[in-house]
């Protein structure tokens, strides 16, 4: 499994996702450990940093804390273009982790191909930012299946990145 770290910067308190405590408790439990937090990155880490976005404009931000080794969680709908198009993540979830375990994954068309197992024809809402997006099967409502819909996602990505 790929290495990775939960990113909770200083002075950027996440605003709206009442929920992260038990995102963290079921990544830990499908990781079978405690996932490390950190405040800053680490240029050597070899892994990705999931951070915590909520409410939090993508304005407060720069390109060395958000970019292709960092997968954000709990965008809101509206600035998923923003956050895409001025920082190209390794990933994103939407707003619905804010609220419950009901969210999509959003990444790199490339990947997505590979994992989704949707028709063809859906919609491809991402699709001019080279992104699209797939809801997790199976859809139980659990963090558990977020966290593994995430682990696999990066799995995937990061054969995808080291072979661009």
């Amino acid at each position: 499994m790929i290495p990775i770290k939960l990113l909770e910067l200083k002075g950027k308190e996440v605003v709206g996702f009442n929920k992260y405590p038990e995102f963290v408790k079921a990544l830990n439990n499908v990781l079978g450990k405690v996932v490390e937090i950190v405040n800053e990155q680490d240029e050597s880490f070899e892994g990705y940093y999931l951070l915590p976005i909520g409410a939090i404009s993508c304005s407060n931000f720069s390109k060395s804390i958000i970019n292709e080794k960092t997968f954000l969680l709990s965008v809101i709908n509206s600035s998923i273009p923003q956050y895409i198009e001025k920082f190209t993540p390794a990933g994103i979830t939407n707003w619905m982790l804010f609220k419950n375990a009901s969210t999509a994954v959003i990444g790199k068309s490339q990947v997505i191909e590979k994992i989704s197992t949707r028709e063809e024809g859906n919609d491809m809402m991402y699709e001019d930012y080279g992104y699209d997006e797939y809801v997790p099967i199976p859809f139980d409502g659990t963090y558990e299946t977020v966290a593994k819909s995430i682990l696999s996602y990066l799995e995937v990505y990061d054969k995808w990145l080291k072979s661009k």
